[in-house]
C-alpha cells in the first residue's frame, strides 16, 4: 500500500500536473517530507512544482493528542525540579509537542517531548520505501534517471535523522547563540533572539528551554498583524547567516518564529542546520545582486565561477540571453523575484552548470521568505528595492569584518 501511494506520487510529478501532487499528503509524514525535498529540487522538477511542494506542511496532518507524563517518565529528574507544569500541549511541531512549566527557581520555561512511536513508526515507512525502491527502480527505470528518486530519499532519512535527535537542537541553538555573540555589534541582528537552552533539563527526548511570551507568525499572519517590515528583519538576519557566516537555521517556517512582547524575533527549533561552502555563498551573494541589478552577463559568468563545469565566453554569452529572456517572462502564478531567481537556476542547469547540492537548502530558505514578503508587502513596496538595500547592509558588515 505505501509503496503504491509512492509510485502514485512519482507519477504525478511525471504527469507535469499540479493538481496531482496533493496525493503526496496519503504518503502522511513522510510524504510531507519527499515534498519538502523536492521543493528546491528545481534541477529535477518544473519550478511550479517546485513552490506548489513548498506548501505542504506537516500541520495538515492529524495529531494523536498525547500528555507530558505520555512522553517523559515519571522518575526523570526534571519533575523533582519543577513547581508546576501542564499535563496538556500548548503547541506541537512535526512529532514534538511543547507543555509549559514553571521551574521551583521560579523560571518559566518550555518542554518539548518527542513522540517516539511517531519517530519509529516514520523510519520505519522510510525504509520499507528504499526497500521497495530496490525492486521499482528496475520496474520503471524513469525514477532514478529523472528524478534521482534514490539520492532524495537518502537525503530525507539523513535529514530526518539530524533533525529528530533532540540532542542537535541544544548543539545547534548553542552554535547560532554562539554566532550572535560573536557578530553582537551588527545593528540589524540586535532583535534577533534563539530561547536558552536548559542543557542540564535536556535528553535525546526532551529540551527544555525558556519560555517566550509573544505571537507565533502564523497568528499573526492568521490576523493580519505580521508587519513587511518585522519581514525584511527576518530577511536581514537569514540573508547574513546564509550569504556571510554560511550556517543558518534551516527549518524555517510560521510554527518556529516567534516575534516576543518585548519585540524580538525568535528562532525556534533549531533542529536543522545548512551549510554553504565558501565559493557557493559568495557566488550566490553576487548573483542576487547582479539579477536584481539585471546585469545577465555578470549572473552568467558567477554561475560559471561556482559550476564545477566550465564553460567558452561565447557560450556564457548564450547562457547570458537565456538568463535575460527568462527573467522578462511575467508568470501568471508566483510572478516573484524568487520565482525568476529559481528559473535561472533551472536553465543554467539544463544549459550544463553543475553547482554543489548545498545551493538548495538555501533556497529551502528563500521560498519561505518569499512567501511572507507577498503575504506582508503593501502596494507601495517594492521587494526588489528593499532587498537591495538589505544586500548592501551585509556587504558592508563583510567587507568591514573583513578589515
Amino acid at each position: 500500500m505505501l509503496s503504491s501511494k509512492f509510485i502514485n506520487f512519482m507519477k504525478a510529478i511525471n504527469s507535469g500536473r499540479l493538481e496531482k501532487l496533493s496525493c503526496v499528503v496519503e504518503l502522511g509524514r513522510v510524504g510531507v517530507r519527499m515534498a519538502e525535498e523536492y521543493s528546491t529540487r528545481f534541477d529535477l522538477l518544473d519550478v511550479e512544482q517546485c513552490l506548489y511542494l513548498s506548501e505542504f506542511q506537516t500541520p495538515q496532518l492529524e495529531k494523536a493528542e498525547k500528555h507530558l507524563l505520555n512522553l517523559v517518565k515519571k522518575n526523570d529528574p526534571l519533575f523533582s525540579l519543577l513547581e508546576y507544569y501542564d499535563n496538556y500541549p500548548y503547541s506541537y511541531s512535526d512529532i514534538n509537542y511543547f507543555f509549559k512549566g514553571c521551574l521551583k527557581s521560579g523560571v518559566e520555561i518550555s518542554i518539548k517531548a518527542v513522540n517516539p512511536s511517531a519517530r519509529n513508526s516514520y523510519f520505519k515507512k522510510v525504509k520499507k520505501l528504499e526497500k521497495s525502491l530496490r525492486y521499482q527502480k528496475f520496474l520503471r527505470p524513469w525514477l532514478n534517471e529523472k528524478y534521482q528518486v534514490e539520492e532524495v530519499l537518502k537525503d530525507l532519512e539523513e535529514h530526518s535523522i539530524q533533525k529528530f535527535n533532540l540532542v542537535n537542537e541544544i548543539k545547534f541553538t548553542k552554535s547560532m547563540t554562539d554566532y550572535l555573540e560573536e557578530y553582537k555589534d551588527v545593528k540589524f541582528l540586535k532583535r534577533i533572539k534563539f530561547p536558552k537552552v536548559y542543557t542540564y533539563l535536556s535528553s535525546e527526548e526532551k529540551v527544555a528551554c525558556e519560555y517566550i511570551y509573544g505571537s507565533y507568525f502564523y497568528e499573526l499572519l492568521q490576523y493580519n498583524r505580521l508587519a513587511y517590515k518585522d519581514v525584511l528583519d527576518l530577511i536581514r538576519a537569514q540573508l547574513f547567516f546564509i550569504l556571510k557566516v554560511g550556517i543558518f537555521h534551516n527549518n524555517l517556517h510560521s510554527g518556529n518564529l516567534i516575534l516576543s512582547d518585548e519585540g524580538n524575533i525568535y528562532f525556534l527549533d533549531c533542529n536543522s542546520l545548512g551549510v554553504l561552502k565558501t565559493q557557493t555563498r559568495e557566488g550566490l551573494f553576487k548573483i542576487l545582486k547582479f539579477t536584481l541589478k539585471e546585469e545577465f552577463k555578470e549572473v552568467a559568468i558567477t554561475l560559471n565561477e561556482i559550476s564545477e563545469k566550465k564553460f567558452t565566453i561565447e557560450e556564457i554569452e548564450t547562457l547570458a540571453k537565456k538568463i535575460e529572456d527568462i527573467y522578462s517572462i511575467n508568470y501568471t502564478t508566483n510572478n516573484t523575484f524568487i520565482r525568476k531567481l529559481m528559473e535561472i537556476f533551472k536553465v543554467a542547469n539544463n544549459f550544463g552548470i553543475v553547482y554543489d547540492k548545498d545551493i538548495f537548502s538555501a533556497f529551502k530558505s528563500f521560498i519561505y521568505l518569499d512567501k511572507m514578503v507577498n503575504k506582508t508587502k503593501d502596494k507601495n513596496s517594492i521587494f526588489k528595492d528593499d532587498l537591495l538595500r538589505v544586500l548592501d547592509e551585509i556587504e558592508e558588515c563583510i567587507k568591514s569584518s573583513n578589515n
